[in-house]
């Protein structure tokens, strides 16, 4: 290898230490024999910042062969840095067992051979661009003679323009005589559009004014649209629009996963219904349609089964119709919110609650049992004090009895445990009764009952008994000045109307909407008992017979309490009892 005239070097590790280099390749390094022993950027420290140390690296680490051809490098031979270009070639030479032992550098200087292809290339270059200058002067010149006849052209017609400028002239005197003939009319024109820009300037002003307000109400909006959209995040509330022609249907990201599809996913009405529970499903989708065509409001609680988790959530939803501006359709929009956990609570309370009834029915069947006894021997007595206070402890315990029942009944009908034995009675004669009752318990108001004829109704007689005893009970507890109370009977279209009024402290308007839920008692000075059941257990004892409650009341005027039930018609069929 020293011998041969090709420059060559051999090199170890990943640094390139040289290990061996002959005289040609010491030659283009312009160095000695000094540099056997160091690495390549320690002998030739100018190679810093090229590229060869990190290819002789990789030839190291990897055992690969890289080449160049006229490759650039920069040396410095003789002090002074200059550019060469090398034909080189590193190639890693392996053992037996293919480790790399050592690096083999080859290289050829073609410095004179790329320099001598340049200084060809530019004499080329040169050599065509006289070429191109030749042949643009031909062209100039051959432009030259077109120009020439141009100008002969120009000439001919500049006198014909002259000509034309003359009858020009005398057409333009024309033109202005017409012209000043016309002023007097174009300053009667421009007075008349002075005024009509003065209104219009003040309509600008009054257009500026209006754009203001405009742009301080859209400001507002704006900033309550912010703080509602907050409000609704911070609630973690889903959001829906239907548009109530084509039924797009556009939600939000939290309302698509209260029904358990992924934030991602575009979810269709049919799909969200899909997720509801069999129970509710068909009842959900009626008050959507209704809400949608306008019949109705839509607030409505639900559970469904989430479409990727299968989690049972119970959801409550409100919604709104609101017309477009063009009249052509509708959007609803609304928002649904989670209220398992209430759900959860409701169930947890009524569970407790239905524990501690049935605990106490026991005790109270007890007292009231030991009450009876007393109540037999005091009369042996003849002790006036003790039969009155017994008496008043018997209708205590009754009164206890009958609250307990109450809730036993709510939880009953939560759990659908309350079973209905519908059969086949006179309404006016079960009205008759309770009244009669009701007369001999309440002493101190006077029931006037007005009577109407065959009322056959197909109903359960101890519930609807229980409702009329509620609804006189509380004709009593609300008016205690008062001592009239009317009940009446009347029919209308098929259905039986009995109605008990009093004239007592009335109930607000906020109260009505709400005095059928479940434990809702109206705030007043009054002090009455109760726990907000008996109107709850009324109002859905009546629609299990398919029928109506309601009330209507002012406030110190009294109040009048509503039920109807339908009329039994001779072709109904018996059904058997049923589960509410």
């Amino acid at each position: 290898m020293s011998q041969t005239k090709t420059a060559t070097a051999i090199h170890i590790g990943e640094n390139a230490l040289i290990q061996m280099a002959n005289q040609a390749m010491l030659a283009i390094w312009d160095k000695d024999q000094s540099v056997i022993g160091k690495t390549l950027e320690d002998a030739l420290p100018e190679l810093k910042g090229q590229p060869f140390a990190e290819m002789f690296k990789r030839v190291w680490l990897e055992g690969i062969t890289l080449s160049g051809v006229e490759t650039a490098a920069e040396l410095k031979v003789a002090g002074q840095l200059s550019t060469f270009y090398f034909d080189f070639e590193y190639k890693a030479i392996k053992n037996e067992i293919g480790q790399t032992i050592c690096i083999l550098h080859t290289a050829i200087d073609v410095t004179d051979r790329v320099n001598n292809r340049k200084l060809m290339e530019e004499f080329y270059n040169k050599e065509q661009a006289l070429e191109r200058e030749q042949a643009l002067n031909e062209e100039l010149a051959a432009s030259n003679e077109e120009l020439n006849a141009v100008n002969e052209e120009l000439a001919q017609s500049q006198e014909e323009l002259m000509s034309l400028n003359e009858d020009l002239e005398i057409r333009v005197e024309a033109r202005v005589k017409e012209l000043s003939a016309s002023e007097t009319r174009y300053r009667i024109i421009s007075d008349e559009l002075a005024a009509i820009n003065e209104e219009m300037t003040a309509s600008n002003e009054e257009l500026a004014l209006a754009h203001e307000h405009l742009k301080e109400t859209f400001d507002e909006l704006e900033d309550k649209e912010i703080a509602l959209r907050l409000a609704i995040e911070a609630a973690n509330f889903g959001t829906w629009h239907i548009h109530s022609e084509s039924r797009a249907f556009i939600t939000s990201v939290r309302l698509r996963e209260l029904f358990g599809y992924d934030p991602t996913h575009v979810i269709t009405i049919e799909e969200a219904l899909g997720q509801i529970t069999e129970e509710y499903r068909a009842y959900v989708a009626e008050k959507l349609e209704n809400a949608i065509n306008g019949n109705g409001d839509y607030d409505v609680s639900y559970p469904v089964i989430g479409f990727n988790d299968q989690q049972i959530r119970w959801l409550r939803a409100v919604g709104n119709l609101k017309k477009d501006k063009s009249g052509e359709f509708s959007s609803f929009t609304g928002v649904v919110m989670d209220i398992s956990m209430l759900k959860k609570d409701e169930q947890r309370k009524s569970d407790f609650i239905a524990m501690v009834s049935h605990e106490l029915k026991t005790p109270l069947t007890s007292l009231n049992g030991y009450i009876q006894v007393l109540q037999r021997k005091a009369i042996v007595f003849q002790d006036n004090f003790v039969n009155s206070s017994l008496e008043m402890a018997s209708k205590q315990v009754k009164k206890m009895t009958s609250m307990i029942n109450g809730f036993l009944n709510v939880s009953r009908l939560e759990s659908g445990k309350i079973v209905l034995n519908p059969t086949y009675f006179s309404l006016t004669d079960l009205i008759e009764n309770v009244v009669e009752e009701s007369r001999l318990m309440e002493t101190s108001h006077t029931i006037n009952f007005q009577h109407c004829e065959h009322t056959p109704v197909y109903a359960d007689y101890d519930k609807i008994s229980n409702v009329i005893v509620n609804l006189l009970s509380n004709a009593v507890k609300y008016a205690p000045i008062a001592k009239n109370i009317e009940v009446t009977c009347t029919i209308n279209n098929q259905m039986v109307q009995v109605s008990v009024k009093d004239h007592g402290i009335g109930i607000g308007a906020r109260d009505i909407d709400k005095l059928f839920d479940r434990y809702y008692r109206v705030e007043s000075d009054s002090q009455v008992s109760g726990f907000g059941i008996g109107l709850y257990l009324s109002a859905e004892i009546i629609a299990r017979h398919n029928g109506r409650i309601w009330v209507e009341s002012e406030l110190g005027y009294g109040a009048t309490f509503y039920f109807n039930l339908p009329l039994y018609q001779a072709s109904a069929e018996k059904t058997a009892p049923m589960l509410i």
